[in-house]
């Protein structure tokens, strides 16, 4: 049984009336936070592999952002590089960009579907195309939450707000809501809020998840997989390990842009795509030198026969907290008890609207997991944001060419992005293709 809910009357706004300005400028926003949260984010994981979905992060922080005010407000649309875009079109983009993502896996398994019919092949199982991106927000109960609050998660994030008695029975918010994130990503993200994050004194959580599975386009032959060697790197030290390489010669959007070697790898109908940058030099230079207009996150201009050699990976983040890194980008008003100024989202409990319930940020986690195997992607990932009550004091937590030949078998930067938009939704890198991660 689903928890009682708050929710405005307003219906979600249809993509198809979202002006295109407003969704570009929503994406150009979400690429610029991507890049800055992942120069943060990249500096304590030289040595070890990193997944995060800026996407999931951008949209939970943009659903609190929306009950922020003042400087709260303006330290909040900074860190997440709103530049001179307003606040409704950067709520409406993201609605238009996450309604054309949820129609990603749809498109492509219709795409399948006719092709198997056209070849006479077997019908692909339906349970192999997903990509959905889901919100949820929960609310401590007996508290007014804000018309223009409902409104924006009403119409722009297709939600309302989820009745939780965190006061009495921190616990079994946190079980449901972890549960909630578990069934939104098909079981892969298990336990994304600690239990020592929800307490008597939480008073909201917003959740964004996303779950990614699809095939390639074209697969990898499962023969073709041997094991090779991988050269990992902490600072001028260097070690090999053994691991499963996928290999295939195949046509590829290609570059080499004098840093490293670049190839997109088209995802079912071609509309997500894994890029994989091979930096030349070490890969911390090469993440330092990131932009959102780099080779590796811009659509190559030309294609190229790749004997493409890419280590199979599997790996699950432990739960990590974005506060630090949130803070050092200057949303730091967010999460100071007593300073922090959430009254868009209530003015106070029972009704009275008379009480400020001095609402502050807690802290901001993430978990998300990948996997590249024979036959497709598999990625999830889900971010929650934490916001406490500050009536007691509380600490916060933070003739065929000759191929193009390119061996993955050193340290890796990839990102999955969204080919008709642009929309950066997975990044991460590779440091040691055995790790596995867990947590």
């Amino acid at each position: 049984m689903n928890p009682p809910i708050v929710a405005s009357s307003l219906a979600r706004t249809p993509a198809a009336d979202v002006m295109m300005s407003d969704q570009i400028d929503a994406i150009q926003a979400n690429n610029a936070f991507a890049l800055a949260l992942y120069n943060q984010l990249r500096a304590g994981n030289a040595t070890q592999n990193l997944i995060e979905s800026p996407i999931a992060a951008n949209l939970a922080l943009t659903m609190t952002y929306a009950g922020a005010v003042g400087t709260t407000a303006t330290q909040m649309a900074t860190a997440l590089q709103f530049g001179s875009a307003s606040n409704a079109s950067i709520f409406a983009g993201q609605n238009a960009l996450s309604q054309a993502l949820g129609g990603r896996a749809a498109s492509a398994y219709a795409a399948d579907l006719q092709l198997a019919a056209d070849t006479g092949q077997s019908a692909p199982p339906e349970s192999d195309y997903q990509l959905e991106v889901v919100n949820s927000v929960w609310g401590q109960q007996g508290y007014t939450w804000l018309t223009p609050f409902l409104n924006v998660l009403a119409e722009d994030y297709g939600t309302g707000i989820y009745v939780q008695d965190f006061e009495s029975d921190p616990g079994g918010a946190d079980a449901l809501m972890n549960a909630w994130v578990a069934q939104e990503t098909s079981g892969n993200i298990q336990n994304l809020i600690p239990s020592s994050d929800i307490n008597d004194l939480t008073r909201l959580v917003v959740i964004d998840a996303i779950h990614l599975e699809l095939p390639w386009q074209t697969a990898f032959e499962a023969y073709a997989t041997q094991p090779a060697s991988f050269t990992t790197q902490n600072g001028t030290m260097m070690a090999t390990v053994s691991t499963p390489f996928m290999n295939l010669t195949n046509t590829y959007p290609y570059v080499d842009d004098g840093t490293a070697q670049i190839v997109w790898l088209p995802l079912a109908n071609e509309q997500v795509m894994v890029a994989i940058a091979l930096p030349h030099d070490d890969l911390p230079t090469y993440e330092a030198g990131l932009t959102t207009s780099s080779a590796v996150l811009e659509p190559p201009t030309a294609s190229a026969l790749v004997a493409l050699s890419l280590p199979k990976i599997s790996f699950t983040s432990p739960t990590f907290s974005l506060a630090a890194a949130l803070q050092a980008m200057g949303m730091s008003e967010a999460f100071v008890p007593y300073g922090a100024n959430f009254t868009g989202m209530t003015l106070g409990t029972g009704g009275d609207g008379g009480m400020n319930p001095n609402l502050y940020i807690g802290d901001v986690v993430e978990k998300a997991d990948i996997g590249m195997a024979e036959d497709g992607v598999q990625a999830s990932a889900a971010v929650a944001v934490v916001v406490s009550s500050a009536f007691t004091t509380v600490q916060s937590s933070t003739p065929p060419p000759t191929p193009v030949s390119m061996v993955v078998n050193r340290p890796y930067f990839f990102s999955v992005i969204d080919a008709p938009t642009g929309a950066l939704l997975f990044m991460g890198h590779v440091a040691d293709p055995t790790q596995t991660g867990g947590g």
